[in-house]
């Protein structure tokens, strides 16, 4: 047994003479980036793709372009970072980051403000029926026009049923099937229960003569009521007609078709810092003389601890003036007096708490009214380092200009030279001094 041990032993070291002694070398390849976009965090690295396109290298000289590391060292060719390379989903208090800003005005116009415990409510919505009735939702409006027909209908039918069993005209021999109420005819002609008392109310109410059913001389209450019903089927119609047309026309729902851009844009204009957003109004019509505002909102605590909401007018190019025959791009320029001001790079930005509520005002060509469009801007929705594509081009073939409005929210990244504070810029002077000292000391 000892033998057939060492043996097996023995055979199990032979090396199989079919493997090399040694391995071959792996073949070294340059190792190259993957084309596809890079993902951090399990999110697309571009959030905005496919509709906004990645920054070319620069043109520029170094000479031209200066920028910083954030170790503060210079290098060329750079750029300050743009808002969709910030982590999208990234939380809590950390400088850069993006917080959640809670809006007041949503981004189709409606205002994110309700009103409570508001005394007398019911009293001050009832004391203004009119403006009351037009602010309410279509459904509501539509049940409210119909109920109040079915309702007027009811309510006379029954006032005219208890006129007609009181006179007696709902009692029959029977026998000779002969009328044995008071007077020598019925309150109603053509009636001879209930039924038939809703269907001369909806006659009444909706037609301008009769047929079998009408009322006669011999109760006075019945022709009370008769004019009453007609009066009162004047009115509702009158009243509906006139606050269905004023709620189908009013100015709040003209300028519904003009068109925002789902963010803005912070870049260089003419070497000018420039917040840009574009508006569109594609009717045929554009609306007269509009007028564009834009206010920044923002939370303040006052030295006694209280939260108030300031608003600032940002100033726009032309006035607020927009000439909006195709798409235009409003321009905000951020220079010493704009409250943007303090705002150096994306990171900020990003981590910054306010709100743009932009609102444009204009003459509506159909019915000469006032109109409003209104929308809002929040820093998630503001993205540093982009600028809108030109989508307006003229076709030579049939002389006229064409938009690509397939395009109107499509952005490209741009370089964004860092900017300097005052205090950095000193120095940075002081720095080049030193630097240029060092050289002539060298020198000699």
């Amino acid at each position: 047994m000892g033998v057939v041990d060492d043996t097996t032993e023995k055979l199990a070291m032979i090396r199989s003479s079919s493997l090399p002694v040694k391995p071959k070398p792996l073949d070294s390849r340059p190792l190259t980036r993957s084309p596809e976009k890079e993902i951090v965090n399990d999110v697309d690295y571009y959030p905005e793709s496919p509709s906004c396109v990645r920054r070319r290298k620069s043109k520029q000289t170094p000479e031209q372009l200066e920028t910083r590391s954030e170790q503060n060292f210079p290098y060329t060719l750079d750029w300050a970072g743009s808002t969709i390379e910030l982590t999208p989903d990234a939380g809590g208090d950390t400088d850069g980051l993006r917080r959640r800003m809670n809006r007041v005005m949503e981004k189709n116009g409606h205002e994110n403000v309700v009103f409570r415990r508001i005394p007398e409510k019911s009293w001050r919505y009832m004391r203004d029926a009119i403006t009351t009735l037009i602010e309410l939702e279509w459904k509501y409006m539509l049940t409210l026009f119909l109920g109040s027909y079915f309702l007027s209908w009811t309510f006379f039918g029954v006032l005219c049923y208890m006129v007609a069993y009181s006179h007696g005209d709902f009692l029959f021999d029977a026998v000779s099937g002969e009328r044995l109420g008071e007077g020598s005819e019925p309150c109603i002609l053509g009636v001879p229960n209930f039924i038939g008392i809703m269907i001369y109310s909806i006659e009444t109410q909706t037609t301008l003569g009769f047929g079998e059913r009408y009322a006669s001389e011999e109760c006075p209450e019945t022709i009370f009521l008769f004019v009453m019903q007609m009066l009162c089927a004047a009115a509702i119609e009158g009243s509906m007609v006139s606050i269905i047309y004023a709620k189908t026309a009013r100015p709040a729902k003209q300028l519904t078709k003009l068109k925002f851009s789902d963010k803005a844009v912070i870049c260089y204009r003419d070497g000018k810092l420039c917040l840009l957003f574009r508006v569109c109004d594609p009717r045929e019509q554009q609306s007269i003389e509009s007028k564009i505002r834009v206010y920044m909102i923002v939370d303040k605590h006052t030295r006694e601890g209280e939260l108030i909401k300031t608003h600032t007018e940002l100033k726009l190019e032309g006035n607020g003036e927009q000439l909006i025959v195709w798409p235009d791009i409003v321009c905000h320029v951020i220079d010493e007096s704009s409250p943007l001001n303090h705002f150096n790079n994306a990171k900020q930005l990003n981590a910054a708490q306010f709100e743009l509520y932009v609102t444009i005002v204009g003459t509506s060509p159909t019915t000469a009214q006032m109109t409003e469009a209104k929308t809002s801007f929040v820093p998630r929705e503001i993205f540093w380092g982009q600028r809108f594509v030109n989508i307006i081009h003229y076709d030579a073939y049939n002389e006229r200009y064409i938009v690509d409005y397939e395009n109107f929210n499509t952005t490209i990244s741009v370089d964004m030279p860092v900017k300097l504070t005052p205090a950095e810029q000193l120095q940075q002077q002081q720095q080049q001094q030193q630097l240029q000292q060092l050289k002539l000391t060298y020198r000699k």
